[in-house]
């Protein structure tokens, strides 16, 4: 298990049924926003400056005492966040727990 120490925002968890694709289908989703400096992107075409801070999601286990825990903090709040592999997909790293930083 590693670690991650950011500035989180707030969480988001929901789950419902999908209709887009005419055929329902089931939906379950957990994330961790958190802030991070703003960075500027410059290329051939593009020259676009920003300033400040923007949001960055990360997948959260899909935990409801988790997102209670979560509910106890005033945000913004500066967390380390305790990340594991994500069982469905092992490549990536989901939030599993968090400390105060």
């Amino acid at each position: 298990m590693s670690g991650l120490t950011v500035l989180v925002s707030g969480v988001t968890m929901g789950k419902g049924i999908s209709k887009k694709s005419g055929q329902p289908k089931p939906y379950a989703f957990a994330q961790v926003h958190y802030l991070v400096p703003a960075k500027s992107f410059l290329n051939d075409d593009n020259n676009i400056n920003k300033l400040g801070l923007e949001e960055k999601t990360i997948s959260m286990s899909e935990n409801a005492s988790l997102f209670a825990k979560f509910g106890e903090l005033t945000f913004p709040t500066q967390l380390k966040l305790s990340l594991d592999a994500d069982p469905e997909n092992p490549s990536r790293n989901i939030v599993v727990d968090y400390a105060k930083a």
